[in-house]
This record gives structure tokens, sequence and C-alpha cells, in this order.
């Protein structure tokens, strides 16, 4: 999953702050046509999600590779002859 977020998000990231560049030089994404109307706005909105997703992909691949503590039953000493169990 997190590999899949990662992917969007780099996405999201590059058509959000992408599409805020090429304004800048009265370009477009073709992909983004529909919602030229709707920049800077649009861009900033998407560029931020692509970023959220990216951290959250980060944060949860983190998770999965740190070692999880495992939990050991406590060690019982033996009963020592001559002592009441």
């Amino acid at each position: 999953m997190s590999g899949i977020a990662m992917r969007i998000g780099i996405i999201f990231a590059v058509l959000g702050f992408g599409s805020l560049l090429l304004e800048q030089f009265d370009r477009e994404f073709i992909l983004l046509s529909w919602a030229d109307g709707m920049q800077p706005v649009f861009g900033i909105v998407l560029g931020l999600v692509g970023v959220v997703l990216i951290g959250v992909s980060v944060v949860t691949g983190r998770a999965k590779a740190a070692p999880q503590p495992q939990q050991q039953a406590p060690v019982q000493s033996p009963q020592q002859p001559g002592q009441p169990g």
C-alpha cells in the first residue's frame, strides 16, 4: 500500500506544482486543462495532497521497517530442592 501511495503522491505533487509553474509560461498539462479556471488554488491543493501522500507513505514504511519488540514469557527460575513450591 505504501508504494502505491508514494507513486500517487509523486504524480499529484508533480502535476499540482508543475501546473503552477507552467501557468507562468501560459502553458498547461493537457490532463489538467479542465482545471485552468481554478488555478492557482487547484495546483496548490493537488501538490499539497501529493506531499501528504508521500509523507504518509514514508511514515508507514518506517513503521513497517522498525523492529517490533518481541513479547517473551517471563523466565522462571528452576525450583531448588528442599524449597516449598
